[in-house]
């Protein structure tokens, strides 16, 4: 007697239905669902476009007909998808706290049919910010309602997909911000497919893992990838080894012990009847690298690559996330675009080039190698124009009340600079859809490159970027402290050092502006650091190509704060302004050995009164401080120093740091 196929009932609302999918008879989730599993399964669509989970809410599943027809049905597996219309004012507000007894009522009368139906219960898919509800509350109650699926299949045991965190980096598949296109579909039916066969590929890691990597030291190290579920996993490292149990997401992550610093080592991972090896690890110090254009200047475009270009430093590995395309004023073809699209837009290997690398962030691991007897790995991620936005995770932009408005309308907002719009819309000409994506779009570097990184761990982080963000210095600040924040919340490590790139002189009006605020950022947040390129900038290429400078100044804050050696990291700081006579006297922290570059007057500050009059005048070191006469009659409300966008100012220190842009306010 031929065996019966088993049934498979999809049970939810529109996005089950397939609402705007062509042929969606064809094309719909559950419709590609049975061409996977084959003729051993029958899969049937019972999805009700509209339908809330909530029995008091505007539609209820329950007095649909679907909803009839499934039990009808008596299913074998099901797969429930409600929740997305429950986060209608209609009927979260009201009637919020039937939630779980109405989904519980659900799941009971499933079984009261079938005793051993297996249930799969499905975090809701995600709703993107241009949906118009987004802000007047879908965007909480979304989240509510996912956190008590989430309870509610501990509750009633039974399984949970997420449809949730495979989809939120994905809004280019949901056209109308909630609902899958066919590719969309296509991907969730391969989804469910992975957790009924518990087939997620088998094993797999992020490229961030690979022969010559370096391992971030300390008390444990994350080793982590993808498996199948409740299949062992065993990582080996040296003489210690560990085993770790697949999770029912097809994730697995493993930290391996006392690890002594060095190597180099044989990194083994075995999953079932696959095994990864990689040799030549190393155990050290991980430093990210990110930024735009300045941190991706390659070495060998640097001042400094004559002497650099000779002779390897085996201590150093670098790994670089190459993008497959540049953002050059050019368009791109379709390959380009479906693999931006299909978050595939960067390459990474540990095997670059150091030519190819950043030059700032090479430099910066020369410098600490050098002092700190430990291998060193460096990750770059690093792309030409592109703003901060796009290193920023997506719910973390979605959650701020001003910046969830950049999100869906990024291409024509003036949240994004201009130039940055125009060469992106010059890289998409060739686009043949609406939801086409982009490298500069906002939280799109965070999920093609940053979130495969976490948790790798890392000692730090250097940030050289803002060129195309100077265009709104106080919108910037807010960006960088969300940024930071995050960052610090993902790597679990509260205290997590960053050290940025204050911009250098350029002949661009906005410059000064945005270089104060970032003087303010450099004092407003605990452990990060700022390395000043006042001195060594171009008044005409946005590249000045001193860039070992740079790296070194970086390595100075990160020797001086991360590793506590005795060493002057900083330039000045103006720590007070004092009226002595006809003079201003200005003393400095980080002062020590106050001396100009060319050995003359000090150049660079400026008075300003409080008709906002301002003047330019020479300054003299006497004491350690500096003195700057007042001229007659002129009450000097403000102090300000390399204001100019391409400035003059010369000052340093005895260690030749230069003293930033700055404001500084006599009286509030």
């Amino acid at each position: 007697m031929a065996q019966q196929p088993i049934k498979v009932a999809c049970i939810g609302n529109s996005v089950t239905y397939g609402a705007g999918i062509k042929d969606r008879e064809l094309n719909s989730y559950p419709a590609r669902l049975e061409k996977l599993l084959g003729e051993a399964y029958t899969v049937k669509n019972f999805g009700h476009s509209g339908a809330t989970l909530l029995r008091n809410g505007h539609n209820p599943y329950h007095l649909t007909d679907q909803y009839a027809e499934a039990l009808s049905f008596q299913p074998d597996i099901a797969v429930i998808h409600l929740g997305l219309n429950d986060t209608d004012p209609r009927n979260w507000p009201n009637y919020q706290l039937d939630f779980e007894g109405d989904y519980s009522r659900l799941i009971d009368t499933l079984r009261s049919i079938n005793p051993e139906i297996e249930i799969h219960i499905a975090n809701l898919s995600p709703i993107f910010s241009g949906h118009p509800r987004f802000k007047s509350g879908t965007r909480e109650w979304h989240q509510e309602i996912r956190q008590k699926i989430k309870g509610l299949a501990k509750t009633n045991k039974v399984e949970l997909i997420d449809f949730y965190e495979p989809f939120i980096s994905r809004p280019d598949l949901f056209p109308d911000n909630i609902h899958p296109n066919s590719a969309g579909a296509e991907l969730m039916a391969k989804l469910v497919y992975a957790y009924l066969k518990k087939d997620f590929g088998g094993l797999s890691m992020p490229p961030v893992f690979g022969t010559g990597m370096v391992l971030q030291r300390g008390d444990s190290i994350p080793i982590f990838g993808k498996g199948d579920p409740g299949k062992l996993v065993e990582v080996r490292l040296s003489d210690k080894s560990v085993q770790i149990k697949v999770n029912k997401n097809g994730d697995w992550k493993a930290y391996l012990r006392n690890i002594s610093a060095g190597g180099p080592y044989d990194l083994e991972v075995r999953h079932d009847h696959q095994v990864l090896n990689f040799s030549e690890v190393m155990v050290g110090d991980v430093w990210l690298s990110m930024g735009q254009s300045n941190m991706a200047f390659p070495l060998k475009s640097s001042l400094s690559w004559p002497e650099e270009s000779r002779g390897e430093n085996k201590d150093l590995h670098l790994f670089k996330f190459s993008p497959i395309e540049e953002t050059s004023n050019m368009a791109w073809d379709s390959l380009v675009l479906q693999r931006v699209n299909e978050l595939s837009y960067f390459e990474g290997s540990w095997h670059i080039d150091k030519s190819e690398f950043s030059a700032v962030a090479y430099h910066f691991g020369r410098t600490i190698q050098k002092e700190v007897d430990v291998p060193i790995g460096l990750i770059q991620i690093a792309l030409g124009g592109t703003s901060i936005e796009s290193f920023i995770d997506r719910t973390v932009l979605e959650g701020d009340e001003l910046l969830v408005d950049m999100m869906d309308t990024w291409v024509t907002s003036d949240f994004i600079m201009p130039w940055v719009r125009k060469r992106a819309k010059v890289n998409l000409s060739n686009k043949w859809n609406s939801t086409q994506r982009h490298p500069y779009e906002p939280a799109y570097i965070y999920e093609a490159a940053i979130h495969d990184i976490i948790p790798y761990e890392v000692k730090g982080i250097l940030w050289y970027q803002g060129e195309s963000n100077t265009h709104n210095p106080g919108l910037y600040s807010r960006l960088f402290q969300n940024m930071v924040k995050d960052y610090r919340e993902k790597w679990n490590n509260p205290l997590l050092p960053i050290y940025f790139v204050q911009l250098p002189g350029m002949s661009r009006p906005s410059w000064p502006y945005f270089r104060n605020m970032q003087n303010g950022l450099s004092k407003s947040i605990l452990n990060i650091g700022m390395a000043v390129s006042l001195d060594i900038g171009d008044s005409l290429d946005v590249h000045p190509r001193a860039k070992k400078e740079v790296g070194k100044r970086l390595a100075l804050l990160a020797l001086s704060k991360t590793y506590q050696k005795d060493v002057l990291a900083e330039g000045p700081q103006i720590l007070e302004v004092i009226p002595e006579g006809n003079n201003l006297a200005i003393s400095f922290s980080n002062g020590a050995g106050l001396k100009t570059i060319d050995g003359g007057p000090v150049l660079g500050f400026e008075l300003l009164n409080a008709r906002g009059n301002r003047i330019a005048t020479k300054g003299l070191i006497q004491g350690g401080k500096v003195l700057l006469q007042i001229p007659s009659g002129f009450d000097v409300s403000k102090v300000v120093y390399g204001f100019q966008p391409f400035s003059s100012a010369n000052l340093v220190n005895k260690a030749d740091l230069p003293l930033g842009t700055t404001v500084y306010k006599l009286f509030d």
